[in-house]
């Protein structure tokens, strides 16, 4: 995590904006898995810059209207954060936010951060490669953070 911290603490602690954090997550356990993430990146930022997080559970984006709301939020992020547990894919709703926030985002620089459980929990192989690609697509850094082995891509 300490390398993810100072990458984030290089691209947001410069600024004297609050920085915009949107995370999607996939239950409750996931949730208090970027609560805490977001936590300490606000005592790694201190007074530098104001963290202000939306949070939003996996199943509120099944709805469109819902969907489209989160869209916009996340396109307005500069972190994105996507907390799951390990499994093959990410749900289709979860696919469609991803596609929706990827044609509003524009030029703006985003980070898009994916907290995975450990590894000895199951492989996340096929939904890191896809979050790869989507960092890609929109040209923002990716990071990686699973629960005992912290890495950045």
């Amino acid at each position: 995590m300490d390398t993810i911290m100072t990458k984030l603490q290089a691209s947001f602690g410069r600024k004297s904006k609050p920085v915009n954090a949107f995370a999607a997550n996939e239950d409750s356990l996931t949730s208090a898995r970027a609560e805490e993430f977001c936590q300490n990146l606000a005592k790694q930022l201190g007074n530098r810059a104001k963290l202000i997080k939306r949070m939003w559970l996996f199943s509120e984006l099944r709805q469109p209207g819902l969907r489209a709301i989160a869209s916009r939020e996340a396109a307005a992020a500069d972190l994105i954060i996507i907390s799951v547990h390990h499994q093959e894919s990410l749900p289709d709703e979860v696919r469609n936010w991803v596609d929706l926030w990827l044609e509003c985002k524009g030029d703006r620089a985003i980070i898009l951060l994916a907290l995975f459980d450990s590894p000895h929990q199951g492989d996340s192989n096929s939904m890191r490669a896809y979050l790869t690609n989507v960092a890609k697509l929109g040209e923002m850094e990716f990071l990686v953070q699973t629960e005992e082995f912290p890495e950045a891509n």
